[in-house]
């Protein structure tokens, strides 16, 4: 069979999300389950959202618009920018695969950082072969190093992915330094700020959102999601904004009816209610610094985090840790897929499933042998 396959595809690992909450119930006959490994709005989504999906539920028997006029219409209104400067996908996924499918030629390379998301890799090795992806190191604090980064473009580098706040580590890159970077690099690459995480960040007054290098001509792509803040990802919306140029292009492979109505309505109703978002931010920030707190205090190495997440790492065997959990109802991540085997990533959840996977991993850990 692998005569027939297209020898990029052998070179991928397979992206493994967080398990399911039915897998889980039913391999260990479980009955309580808390789910905290995909960076999901835990809060069930607003009434005017829920009324949005059951009026276009009558619809479906239609085809959506393929052109997504009316959510591009409000997101480039919401972002202060023009229709033409917004392209919209099933997740920020689609618009990776987009991305690098459109502008990637034959010998030219993506370049980001190690740690971050690892779609990026798999889709460039998908397309083009793991030689055309690059890695560059990280801070020791675990953040993108921009300037390592910088010092590994050269004349093949196509397309620079960077991650703020970062996927897995939850680190932050000031505005000034992404600036900077931007603006050393030619003419001839594309950044990409895949910002899936702008809302939660703590500091928007340094945080670089793309719309003033959009609107100066930069070859810049944001990448944004309703997956996320706004509690859509069983819909899979995103979006991206770049100039009308890149736009137009990216527009010859979008797949037609690629978002579906529901997906389309939903997120225009999400767009809709701020007070969602801001309480979605305010109980995140909340829950987060406490079990930042209470991970600490078991001993354990935590990364602040400006995201919905934490990344902490257990004095022992990951996958043995991990096991146990998932026997006792707790679903979270461990991060040897994004290239940190070592350590675990836990989406900051309500304060009582906070609370189950508090009280179960402290008892897993006395149960286990350092290593």
């Amino acid at each position: 069979m692998e005569s027939l396959v297209n020898p990029h595809v052998l070179q991928i690992t397979p992206y493994k999300p967080g398990k399911p909450v039915e897998d889980i119930q039913r391999e260990f006959n479980l009955k309580k389950v808390v789910k905290l490994a995909s960076n999901e709005n835990m809060l069930p989504i607003p009434k005017n959202v829920r009324e949005a999906i059951s009026d276009e539920m009558s619809q479906v028997h239609f085809y959506p618009d393929s052109d997504n006029y009316y959510l591009r219409r409000r997101l480039a209104d919401y972002n202060g920018l023009a229709l033409d400067n917004v392209i919209v996908g099933a997740g920020s996924v689609e618009i990776i695969h987009m991305l690098i499918r459109t502008f990637l030629k034959p010998g030219e390379k993506v370049l980001t950082s190690e740690k971050t998301f690892s779609l990026y890799k798999s889709a460039t090795t998908e397309i083009a072969g793991a030689d055309a992806f690059v890695e560059a190191p990280m801070t020791p604090e675990l953040c993108f190093d921009l300037q390592a980064i910088a010092a590994r473009i050269d004349r093949h580098t196509k397309i620079i992915f960077i991650t703020n706040p970062n996927n897995p580590t939850g680190t932050f890159i000031r505005a000034q330094a992404i600036r900077e970077f931007i603006d050393r690099v030619a003419d001839d690459k594309i950044v990409v700020l895949d910002n899936a995480y702008q809302e939660y960040v703590d500091d928007p007054d340094n945080y670089v959102t793309g719309m003033d290098e959009i609107g100066r001509g930069k070859n810049v792509v944001v990448l944004r999601t309703f997956s996320k803040v706004y509690g859509l990802a069983g819909l899979r919306v995103g979006y991206a904004m770049a100039k009308p140029e890149i736009m137009a292009i990216l527009n010859r492979v979008k797949p037609p009816f690629n978002v579906t109505r529901i997906g389309q309505r939903a997120a225009m109703a999400s767009l809709e209610n701020e007070d969602y978002k801001n309480q979605s931010v305010r109980l995140n920030r909340k829950n987060k610094a406490k079990l930042f707190t209470r991970l600490q205090g078991l001993g354990l190495r935590v990364i602040p985090s400006q995201a919905n997440f934490l990344l902490f790492f257990p004095p022992v065997d990951i996958q043995d840790l991990n096991q146990r959990l998932l026997r006792q109802g707790v679903i979270i991540r461990p991060m040897g897929g994004f290239g940190i085997p070592e350590a675990m990533r836990v989406t900051v959840g309500l304060e009582e499933e906070n609370e189950f996977f508090l009280a179960t991993l402290e008892k897993t850990l006395k149960e286990m042998s350092p290593i």
